[in-house]
């Protein structure tokens, strides 16, 4: 297991000048035994600027950068900082443009103790990663060789040693392999048919991938994962890739299951290739795809990747959606032991969380004052010095440090930052609230939005879905197009360094001041307020990206009417992408068309054509397609249709065989890591595992034809004393829930010893209650399987079991549960009002 890491910062970071510290202690860091003639410290790079738009507008703001937005109360550049402290780091370079003096100052003022020298690179007319690493080159900063580059916005518990090991002995023996990519299986992406409606189509893809990211990667396993072919362009149907490299590469492996973490270890010949290319401005898009499809032999900069373990967790925060994924991921210790419970160093004299049930973290030094009638159901962290009234839900939801949240308020999936006010009878849906916000009684903020600093939503206002509101002002007018640190969003056209270098001129958002009982700061003075969208009481205007010109229209192919084939704006359906609570279906449904049109992934063009003369090659040579788990000959006749998944397996099958396989004197968290593993691997969902786990458990209790319903709760009770935490790993939302209610369907169906007792009532009731009470599956997971199941078929075996009469009677006491539960809370508010 990666060790567990508490490490202590002390920076002082001015552009002239740094502070020394110990060294840190962690990961072992550069230090290899051969080069103890010379021996070298390990410098590392931080791009503190992602030069994209999509933390917009938040990030017009000038005192909140990207790095320095909150990720589950914990400030996203310590993560960085924290993980290149642990792996040995000793001199760190941090390079700002947007909101240069504020990291500075964060840095300078910042808790932590010993270990690394900082420094603070600024440059303001850096406009994309390239300018970063030429004024990087420029300075002759970097000395170490090799060096780790990372993005400012990665979240990781690598142990990133072996690979650096990796990449010294590579880049000893050959001076052009220069570079080392840290690359995670995160699985593809697929659309298939529902299970149980066949008009209805279902989307398979991680959640840490950026939409605009469509990853394919041409891997040589036999030549230490050297990379060959390196391209992220979703609209792209085929795929060059030349033909020179069969003669040399007996096999290439065609992967579409990796995710592009954002850390590089790179040799500073890497920095030296950008300032001879001036015009490289994008490190993966540009100098990486450049590099590997170059064929001279001398001419070419090599570059490999290093593929992370199942147990090793890297991930970026691209935009919204991705920021909440990440989030989710932390909630539940998949990226142990980066977890709430356990802070970077520094924020132990503040603040300390303790774990509480279903993954619920609450802030204990200075805990919160939570009305004994309100539910917060986790993943979720309730921080300090928070107050929750009364007749409150909330669920999955990250709540900040002094906010206050007053009675019968609804949260479900949102991000409260500090100091946030949400009246009472709000409702907050799949939104970030930032820092100083008040959302006024019976406001209902839905899906996707993000309100940003110290604005105001009226009483009683509806503030649609996927509305941005701000006080700041956006001033660009510039068409800056150019590229980020590797992520596929620039392609947006609306992407600017502003976002990262935008000149607001409201600087002094913090003084705020009560105006008539209305929040209001230094920047709404100048700043005209949408009354028709926040209310005659609300404060803030409606942010937009700009509108695209003609000629940058193809970039938003993808994303015109994505949200239900309306035909919007391009760069809106863009921005809707990029939010939380985003329904992807009709983009994948869209860019699979695309991809279909073209039967040969091979383009006839300088590379020349493969025809009758491709028997060159050997009968050894393989194509490897998407998980790399299987190969598949190569027949270039039938075209390749990359899904992630090998073909002919049986997801839940084989997740279930791997549950039966399980041995509970053993920690169910070796199990959960063995599946997300195998999840990954073969594009599986959640639902997959929940579902697999349960006819695990159902074949595990060792059900007889003589067994008893009575006896049957028994057992099953005693086995879910081992899984509960499992599934709680698992279970997302309602889809999980639903898909293990499926499962006991499919067992109680399915014949055999099982389906005899569990097809027989009231067998199938008991179970359905068993799994209530445990809190494995919830009240609303059931009635929305049963609205459902009174939709269908009712002369199938699964209808016939729906309507079994103790079923049905334990479904209208749910029923009758959730509307006594609603009409108290109707009558609460009445009362409030």
């Amino acid at each position: 297991s990666y060790p567990l890491l508490h490490y202590s910062l002390a920076l002082n970071c001015t552009p002239n000048q740094t502070r020394t510290m110990p060294k840190g202690g962690g990961g072992g860091g550069g230090n290899d035994p051969s080069d103890s003639k010379h021996e070298q410290k390990l410098q590392a790079v931080i791009l503190a600027d992602s030069f994209t738009s999509t933390f917009r507008p938040i990030t017009l703001d000038k005192t909140r950068p990207k790095v320095l937005c909150p990720l589950n109360n914990v400030t996203m550049l310590d993560y960085s900082i924290e993980f290149l402290a642990g792996a040995g780091v000793e001199e760190l370079f941090v390079f700002c443009v947007h909101g240069a003096e504020t990291v500075e100052q964060y840095v300078q003022n910042s808790t932590w103790t010993s270990s690394i020298k900082v420094t603070c690179v600024r440059d303001s007319n850096c406009t994309n990663a390239g300018d970063a690493l030429r004024e990087l080159d420029k300075r002759n900063l970097v000395q170490s060789d090799p060096f780790i580059l990372m993005s400012g916005d990665v979240v990781t518990n690598v142990d990133i040693v072996p690979a650096l090991a990796a990449h010294k002995a590579r880049h000893k023996k050959d001076n052009s392999a220069i570079m080392t990519m840290l690359l995670k299986r995160v699985g593809g992406w697929d659309v298939t048919e529902s299970a149980s409606d066949a008009a209805e189509e279902i989307v398979r893809a991680s959640p840490l991938r950026s939409l605009g990211d469509d990853l394919v990667v041409g891997i040589d396993p036999h030549d230490q994962n050297r990379i060959l072919l390196f391209d992220s362009d979703p609209g792209k149907a085929t795929l060059p890739l030349p033909t020179s490299f069969f003669s040399s590469h007996r096999q290439i492996d065609v992967r579409t299951d990796m995710l592009d973490t954002g850390i590089d270890i790179c040799s500073p010949d890497v920095l030296a290739r950008f300032s001879d290319e001036f015009d490289y401005r994008d490190i993966r898009r540009q100098f990486v795809a450049n590099s590997c499809a170059e064929e001279e032999e001398g001419l070419q900069n090599r570059i490999y990747a290093h593929l992370l373990g199942p147990s090793e967790y890297a991930a970026r925060v691209h935009d919204p959606r991705t920021y909440a994924a990440v989030s989710s991921d932390l909630l539940r210790r998949w990226c142990y032991p980066v977890v709430p419970d356990n802070l970077p160093s520094g924020y132990e004299k503040r603040y300390r969380y303790v774990l509480q049930r279903r993954y619920v973290y609450r802030e204990a030094n200075h805990p919160a004052r939570i009305g004994r009638s309100s539910k917060v159901v986790g993943p979720g962290m309730v921080g300090s010095r928070c107050r929750i009234g009364e007749g409150c839900v909330i669920k999955r939801t990250v709540i900040g440090n002094y906010c206050t949240i007053d009675s019968n308020v609804r949260l479900q999936d949102s991000h409260l930052w500090q100091n946030v006010t949400i009246e009472s009878g709000a409702t907050v849906n799949q939104s970030i609230i930032c820092d100083g916000c008040t959302i006024k009684k019976g406001a209902v903020v839905g899906k996707g939005c993000i309100v940003g600093k110290d604005c105001v939503i009226g009483e009683g206002i509806v503030l649609p879905e996927f509305t941005r509101v701000t006080l700041c002002r956006d001033d660009d007018e510039e068409d800056d197009d150019f590229g980020d640190f590797g992520d596929s969003d620039d392609d947006s056209g609306f992407s600017s360094s502003d976002e990262e270098s935008s000149s607001s001129d409201d600087d002094d958002d913090d003084n705020d001041e009560e105006e008539g009982g209305v929040v209001a700061t230094a920047a709404s003075a100048d700043v005209e307020t949408d009354h028709d969208v926040v209310g005659r009481d609300g404060l803030g205007h409606v942010w937009k990206p700009r509108s695209l010109d003609d000629d940058d229209d193809s970039d938003y192919d993808d994303f015109t009417g994505s949200q239900g084939g309306g035909g919007g704006d391009p760069a809106e359906e863009l921005v809707k992408s990029q939010s939380i609570g985003y329904d992807e279906t009709h983009l994948f449904l869209k860019r699979l068309g695309v991809q279909e049109e073209e039967d040969d992934v091979f383009s006839d063009d300088e590379h020349g054509g493969l025809g009758d003369d491709d028997g060159e090659f050997g009968d050894d040579m393989s194509f490897g397609v998407g998980g790399g788990s299987g190969m598949m000959s190569s027949n270039l006749d039938d075209g390749l249709l990359i899904t992630g998944r090998q073909r002919g397996v049986d997801v839940v099958k084989e997740l279930k065989q791997l549950c039966l396989e399980h041995e509970t004197s053993s920690p169910i968290e070796n199990l959960a890591i063995e599946l997300n593993s195998f999840k990954f691997s073969q594009n599986a969902t959640y639902s997959d595992c929940a579902a697999g786990a349960t006819l695990a458990i159902l074949e595990r209790i060792g059900i007889t034809s003589d067994m008893t319903a009575p006896k049957l709760v028994v057992a099953l009770k005693k086995e879910l004393s081992h899984w509960v935490p499992l599934f709680h790993k698992f279970c997302h939302g309602l889809e999980e829930e639903k898909s293990i209610i499926m499962a006991t369907e499919t067992a109680a169906v399915g014949g055999g010893a099982i389906g005899a007792v569990l097809g027989n009532a009231p067998a199938f009731r008991f179970i359905l209650q068993t799994l209530h009470q445990e809190e494995v599956v919830s009240e609303e997971s059931i009635l929305a399987w049963a609205t459902s199941r009174r939709e269908g078929d009712h002369t199938s075996a699964v209808g016939k079991l729906f309507l079994q009469q103790p079923t049905q009677e334990f479904i209208e006491w749910l029923q009758d549960e959730s509307g006594s539960d609603d009409d108290d809370d109707e009558s609460g508010s009445s009362d409030e009002d």
